[in-house]
C-alpha cells in the first residue's frame, strides 16, 4: 500500500498536482489512476475486503489475546480517525470538493 501510494503521488507530482484540491479533476483526467488511488486509500483506512482490514483485524485480536485490553480500543479510535483522513483523498479525487477547505496555506 505504501509503495503504491508513493508511486501514485510521484506520478501526480509530474503532472503538477501540488495540493489536495488539485485532485478534483483526477477522475476525469486519469480514471485508472484515480481508482487505484481510491483503493489504496481505502485499504489504508481498513475497509473490509481489502488487505488493510485483514492486518488491523489480526492486530486487534492479537492485542486482545495478549491481554492488552486498553490497546485495542485505542487502536479502534485511531483507525476511525484514519478512516476519515484517508477517505478524504478518494472523495476529492472522485467527487470533487471545496477548494477553500482543502488547500493548504502557501508559505
Amino acid at each position: 500500500m505504501t509503495i503504491d501510494a508513493f508511486t501514485i503521488v510521484s506520478a501526480l507530482r509530474q503532472t503538477h498536482v501540488k495540493y489536495i484540491a488539485d485532485l478534483v479533476a483526477l477522475a476525469k483526467m486519469n480514471p485508472i489512476l484515480a481508482i487505484t488511488f481510491s483503493v489504496t486509500m481505502f485499504s489504508y483506512a481498513g475497509i473490509p475486503p481489502l488487505a488493510g482490514f485483514c492486518s488491523k483485524f489480526y492486530l486487534f485480536f492479537a492485542a486482545l489475546g495478549c491481554g492488552a485490553y486498553f490497546l485495542a480500543p485505542v487502536g479502534v479510535v485511531t483507525t476511525v480517525i484514519g478512516c476519515w483522513a484517508a477517505g478524504r483523498f478518494p472523495q476529492v479525487s472522485q467527487f470533487g470538493g471545496p477548494k477553500a477547505v482543502l488547500r493548504a496555506p502557501d508559505t
